[in-house]
């Protein structure tokens, strides 16, 4: 395919104010430039671009779509009407329209979103995770829960609704917080032991095959005191917060040879486990012993020049202008071969 007739759609979600959390907006403002910054890679490859926003309605997705037909779409919608669950049917109505589209597709997305059913797959695979507990009612707490603990919304990313006081270290306070995520994001709280120690990802692509890239570490220097060490809502995205300032990115990740190999062994096994493509990142903790807790498996992570996987992309010698390319590519070869099948 000559790649300078060759259109791109940019599939991307606009915040509605009305229909998404004002205060936890950031994180999705963020897709824009994410977007943005995917559009520019392709177009300086030759690529011909159509951007399709996404809102609140699916004609705004279907029109577009149907009107020009593009070749391939990348997607980059994380959620629809203000929900995240949504993700997965964004991925399957691009699958029903017959239009091949970048990274995981609808049942991988669905799966990795649930991060109850996430871990279980998990650790029925004998990948290592930390013990965790569903809870729908907050009169019914588990009662073999071993504190510290960390409560958080079992269906969302971006590490929203996480903030210090999701780590809880007594039963009212465990209490307080299963009946604050309830309340607040209309799901089951996910109730896990916390693991304090290192917090390392893995980025994997495709290149074809798998591939894990340099890992990355957060470094929890001149943290705020006092606080748990994590990478919640505002370490994430509030630029002027004490944790954002407290919370510094290092790539590649100093590990001894043997952990290295032991955390990428552990990502590829969790890439093939949860039938992952494209791209995804595996977040590990390591307690006190060194040994790894898979935290989370995140499907569609921040592509944006700012984020982790570009930092592990730039790390391996990867320009991101060759990962947007190699990724389009990608799509496109995988709806011919299933075509061909």
């Amino acid at each position: 395919m000559n790649v300078r007739s060759t259109l791109a759609g940019i599939l991307y979600n606009v915040f509605v104010p009305s229909l998404g959390r004002p205060k936890e907006a950031l994180s999705e403002r963020a897709l824009q430039t994410a977007a943005q910054q995917a559009g520019a890679a392709l177009l300086s490859g030759g690529y011909r671009l159509q951007w399709i926003p996404v809102r609140d309605r699916i004609e705004e997705i279907v029109a577009p779509i149907r009107r020009r037909r593009p070749a391939v779409i990348v997607n980059l919608c994380e959620g629809f009407r203000g929900h995240s669950a949504y993700e997965a049917q964004v991925a399957g109505l691009l699958e029903l329209l017959d239009i091949p589209f970048t990274g995981n597709n609808s049942h991988a997305l669905f799966q990795c979103h649930d991060k109850f059913r996430t871990n279980a797959i998990l650790r029925a695979s004998a990948l290592p995770t930390p013990p965790s507990w569903l809870v729908e009612d907050e009169r019914q707490l588990p009662a073999a829960a071993r504190f510290p603990l960390i409560v958080k919304p079992n269906c969302e990313d971006a590490s929203i609704g996480i903030y210090p006081h999701s780590v809880v270290r007594t039963r009212l306070a465990l209490r307080k917080q299963v009946a604050r995520v309830l309340a607040a994001y209309d799901q089951p709280a996910l109730v896990e032991s916390f693991v304090d120690g290192r917090e390392i990802s893995a980025a994997i692509v495709d290149q074809p095959e798998p591939r894990v890239l340099p890992l990355s570490e957060i470094l929890f220097q001149h943290y705020p005191a006092g606080l748990p060490r994590i990478v919640g809502y505002d370490a994430k995205w509030q630029a002027a917060h004490p944790t954002y300032r407290g919370t510094v990115p290092v790539c590649p990740a100093r590990v001894s040879p043997a952990l290295e190999q032991r955390l990428t062994r552990f990502a590829l096994q969790a890439w093939r486990v949860l039938k992952l493509r494209g791209y995804a990142r595996v977040d590990f903790r390591l307690d006190a012993r060194a040994c790894p807790y898979i935290l989370e498996v995140n499907p569609n992570p921040d592509t944006s020049r700012e984020a982790g996987l570009a930092r592990s992309l730039a790390a391996e010698g990867i320009a991101y202008e060759d990962f947007w390319r190699s990724q389009v590519r990608l799509a496109l070869k995988k709806m011919k071969a299933n075509h061909e099948n």
